[in-house]
């Protein structure tokens, strides 16, 4: 998944977060993750880490107007590539990025080189947390019912 190089002289540690347009069908989405890849190795930058896109709704609704048509959505296809570049050629990445008719958005920013989130860490704790919650519930409703059988 990760590359194990050091540190390129005068290079920087970036992490791309996108949103990939729900109307995307989920078996083209390996091709849009390999253009934004595509745009990253065609600027020298050398991948780190990522984490491949997921359908997962949004907080709130987005749109994105491509062409004469205006996109609203209240879900989007999440993923992120973590790489190495120098800070001059993330700018060219960025304006790149910006044409992807695909992506609804994206954010890039400086990164460390070490990955301490993931969505799917995040993800399997929520669950964990979720079946703790429906576990005590559920004890609690049989002391319920056990103080009114009483």
């Amino acid at each position: 998944m990760g590359n194990s190089k050091g540190k390129k002289e005068g290079s920087t540690i970036y992490e791309v977060c996108y949103l990939i347009l729900p109307s995307i069908p989920e078996d083209k989405l390996d091709d849009i993750v390999g253009s934004i890849r595509g745009i990253i190795t065609e600027e020298s930058g050398v991948e780190i880490d990522f984490e491949a896109p997921f359908r997962h709704p949004l907080a709130y609704s987005m749109s994105k107007t491509i062409g004469a048509s205006r996109y609203v959505t209240s879900d989007a296809y999440i993923g992120w590539i973590k790489f190495e570049v120098e800070p001059a050629k993330a700018v060219v990445i960025k304006d790149k990025l910006d044409k992807l008719e695909e992506i609804l958005r994206f954010l890039l920013v400086k990164a460390p080189r070490n990955t301490t989130f993931t969505f799917a860490k995040a993800k399997a704790v929520a669950k964990e947390k979720e079946e703790e919650l429906e576990s005590a519930s559920v004890e609690d409703s049989s002391m319920v019912k056990e103080d009114v059988v009483k």
